[in-house]
């Protein structure tokens, strides 16, 4: 239980940077490359043998630690940008919902459980994410507001999707950190590669105060993943944890977005979060 918890306001913390990266004018992107670089250096710190010593390449989970670094990325941009331009509760509803998608992996591929309440939670989530990006008629308009939360919903859920896979096949015999580590390692070399390119084209020049945030930001981001993995090795049936772990942080994230952020949430958002909510239950059956 204490590492369901530990997820969860990890997790809080992550998307919350965001909103202190917009209003200290942080550059985001930077900052998330030098954040991967953290999580790496913590993996194999916290790791028995640092798998950078080793042969990792010749792995059975390799493969598949390439696949999650690019994902990760990407989908951790996205998490950013919905934050910023749209809110911490939409960016975490988007992300957290995205429990769908490997509740069905998991019930189909693991022959977990399955019942007409988890079909509805699945089919309530695609309304969750549609209710909970609308805004107000004199907010940022266009295609943007509904791309990014998708974007965040269907990333999000190949992430949680593929760490199931690797929690359910290779942990153990294989450390976590060990995994982790790799994972990250490959997030920092697709981030170093895109951003050394916008440095050598002008496009972008570099701020030294990006380094500090994202050390910041990469300890609580290494740890929500370690705590997450943590958490589905205790439990094992993910079609229980994930939509538990994922309610938590959408309860916290949207009470931090209210509090702490003052985010106005309109009518249409309340029953979006209302039927997220809904729908996580209803997946936890």
């Amino acid at each position: 239980m204490i590492y369901l918890i530990c997820s969860i306001l990890t997790s809080v913390l992550v998307v919350s940077y965001f909103k202190l990266f917009d209003r200290y004018r942080v550059n985001t992107f930077q900052a998330i490359v030098v954040n991967y670089l953290t999580c790496a250096i913590m993996g194999n710190a916290m790791s028995h043998k640092p798998v950078v010593t080793t042969a990792f390449w010749l792995e059975q989970w390799f493969p598949y630690t390439l696949i999650l670094g690019c994902l990760f990325i990407s989908v951790f941009y996205a998490i950013s940008q919905t934050a910023q331009k749209i809110g911490v509760s939409v960016s975490m509803v988007a992300a957290k919902l995205s429990v769908a998608i490997p509740v069905c992996v998991a019930l189909f591929a693991f022959n977990e459980s399955i019942t007409l309440l988890k079909i509805l939670g699945i089919i309530l989530s695609m309304v969750a994410v549609y209710f909970i990006s609308k805004t107000n008629s004199n907010q940022q308009k266009g295609s943007l507001q509904l791309i990014l939360p998708v974007l965040v919903f269907a990333g999000s859920g190949c992430i949680d999707t593929l760490l199931n896979f690797i929690s359910q096949h290779f942990i153990p015999p294989f450390e976590t950190n060990d995994i982790l580590s790799m994972v990250f390692l490959t997030a920092f070399m697709i981030g170093s590669l895109a951003l050394s390119y916008a440095l050598f084209t002008g496009k972008t020049s570099f701020s030294s105060k990006s380094i500090l945030w994202g050390v910041a930001l990469g300890i609580p981001n290494y740890l929500c993943m370690y705590f997450l993995l943590k958490t589905l090795d205790s439990f094992k049936e993910a079609s229980v944890v994930l939509p538990i772990n994922n309610i938590g942080i959408v309860m916290c994230t949207t009470l931090v977005g209210m509090f702490f952020f003052k985010e106005q949430l309109i009518k249409i958002n309340y029953w979006g979060l209302l039927i997220a909510i809904c729908s996580i239950i209803l997946l936890s059956l």
